[in-house]
């Protein structure tokens, strides 16, 4: 037999080797466990948390007696005052997005404030009056019945402005200023039929004639000196 056989059949015949010990044992693991529970420097559980409780401050209970107390005094008048609130709003937003819409209520406000203050109506100086038909009628005698007729409409419009200034602006024409709420009756009438004869004259390209001024001069000399 040689000497790897006899070496083999040693090791075949060898009682087996005692088997590795498990890891720790159960003593070593509670007293472990009870090393790690008594060191103070870990936290292993979280106080209990409770809600503090705090009174309101006194100003909003006030405010919300106040909005109770409001709801039971309006009532069934809630829903009017909604609609009111809803129209409201539209209005701002149309004010807002619509320069026309702006304008017109400015314009509103302004003819609110100015129809409170007594309104005296108008009426050209007498003496202004006679001077604006010397000059005009020498125009008419020179055959410019047009020129004529434009002079009794812009002095007109310089003495509305000068009477009440406040009403007018730029983007007014004449016939605009025509149809001004704040011009008495008379003088609404007679600007109106002066406006017209110049609207034809210079826009329609129809020249006036002797007639046309006659009457143009007529009605302004009866409504600035007839009285």
């Amino acid at each position: 037999m040689t000497a790897g056989s006899a070496s083999a059949a040693r090791d075949a015949t060898a009682a087996p080797t005692a088997a590795s010990p498990a890891f720790g044992d159960a003593a070593s693991a509670d007293a472990a466990h009870r090393t790690l529970r008594s060191d103070a420097s870990i936290q292993f559980d979280f106080p209990p948390f409770s809600l503090e409780q705090r009174k309101p401050p006194r100003w909003l209970v006030d405010l919300f007696e106040a909005i109770g107390s409001f709801i039971q005094w309006v009532g069934g008048g809630w829903t009017v005052l909604m609609w009111a609130a809803l129209a409201l709003v539209v209005l701002a937003i149309l004010v807002a997005a619509f320069p026309p819409a702006r304008a017109w209520l400015a314009n509103r406000l302004a003819r609110r404030g100015t129809d409170a203050a007594p309104n005296p109506g108008w009426a050209p100086a007498a003496a202004t009056a006679r001077a604006l038909l010397v000059e005009a009628d020498q125009l008419a005698a020179a055959g410019d019945y047009d020129a004529a007729v434009r002079l009794l409409l812009h002095r007109s419009v310089e003495d509305i402005e000068r009477w009440r200034g406040d009403l007018l602006r730029p983007s007014l024409t004449a016939r605009d200023i025509g149809r001004i709420d704040q011009l008495p009756d008379g003088a609404r009438a007679i600007f109106g039929r002066i406006v017209a004869d110049v609207e034809r004259s210079l826009f329609a390209g129809h020249p006036l004639g002797a007639a046309d001024w006659a009457r143009a001069r007529a009605d302004y000399a009866g409504f600035a000196l007839g009285r």
